[in-house]
């Protein structure tokens, strides 16, 4: 390869100096109250509920949690995932409250629908999703009870769009931004009897080259040049972060970049010439495993230039002090003329 870890660690300490890193003596920024937020899955009228708040300043926390949920309970639940159980079917509003170490607090609302149990001898509905970027695969992992035997099963993704019989099931999101979506699946059995599961999901667009925060955006080849990528570092919360480029040349160069080995060099287009005034076009789709959410939309950075090459710095968009810090998955970009 035409350079070294060693040049690869030195461009990053450069950009990252370029961008702020570091700098002693400024005045401490102010305080920023938590933002909160919460998932949940529901079956039948047991809900389970997770708060997935974050507070983005460094050395602070999200310290204390108040749950109402909409139906009558007047003593706040205090525990960060708390399960709930609704007398009734029909739909509540939970509200969650969260603050930080200094009083700063926020809250959100979102509105649960539970439906009532089946009688004794039925389904019990419950599914597990995971996602990539905005691809989803649902699986249904409905328990039956002796006497209950499966005979239908209907998805409702939460985007009008729905699907019946299969398990696992694909859907793709068309969200724009990061979008939490209510998941229903419907099972049904021989007997007739019916059971509901509810789940929130969260979708989020790639990161891409096209739309990434500050920084010169654009990776345009001045002169012929055959293209490298490198990882650089990694530090991700999750699982499954993909970098691929999408223009001129489709080519998944990190399927992985979390577990991908850190010094790992991909010829683009297996090392063919691309022509002057080329641009080249990359994006990362943030990986989620189950149970665990996103807190801010994923995105992308992209520092230098064709003569230094270009250094794409990305954060998949989870949650905690200090962030998002931009440091997820390092990559860098060699043009060599």
């Amino acid at each position: 390869m035409s350079y070294s870890l060693r040049g690869l660690a030195l461009l990053l300490f450069v950009a990252l100096s370029a961008c702020g890193g570091g700098g002693g003596g400024s005045t401490p920024a102010a305080n920023r109250a938590p933002t909160a937020n919460f998932a949940f899955s529901c079956a039948d009228l047991v809900c389970t509920f997770t708060s997935n708040s974050t507070d983005q300043d460094v050395g602070d926390a999200v310290v204390s949690h108040s749950w109402t949920f909409g139906d009558g309970t007047t003593t706040p639940v205090t525990d960060p995932a708390p399960v709930h159980t609704f007398a009734a079917a029909g739909g509540y509003d939970v509200n969650l409250v969260v603050a930080d170490r200094s009083g700063a607090s926020s809250n959100i609302v979102r509105r649960v629908t539970v439906t009532a149990p089946a009688a004794p001898a039925a389904p019990h509905a419950n599914f597990s999703v995971s996602c990539v970027s905005l691809d989803c695969t649902f699986t249904d992992t409905t328990t039956y009870d002796p006497g209950s035997t499966f005979q239908s099963r209907l998805w409702d993704f939460g985007d009008s769009a729905t699907l019946a019989g299969t398990t696992p099931a694909i859907h793709s999101y068309a969200a724009t931004t990061l979008t939490t979506f209510t998941a229903k699946l419907t099972v049904t059995d021989m007997a007739g009897k019916t059971s509901t599961s509810t789940q929130s999901v969260l979708a989020a667009p790639p990161a891409t080259s096209l739309n990434c925060v500050g920084g010169n955006c654009v990776l345009t080849l001045t002169q012929a040049s055959r293209v490298s990528a490198g990882l650089v570092s990694h530090s991700c919360a999750a699982q499954g972060n993909r970098v691929r480029i999408t223009a001129p040349v489709s080519q998944v160069l990190f399927p992985d970049g979390c577990v991908d080995p850190v010094g790992t060099a991909i010829q683009i287009n297996g090392g063919a010439v691309f022509a002057a005034n080329t641009q080249l076009r990359f994006e990362v789709l943030s990986g989620t495993v189950p149970s665990t959410s996103l807190a801010f939309p994923p995105a992308l950075r992209v520092t230098g230039d064709f003569a230094n090459g270009w250094l794409l710095t990305f954060d998949d968009g989870f949650g905690g002090p200090g962030e998002p810090d931009f440091n997820d998955l390092v990559i860098f970009i060699k043009a060599t003329p």
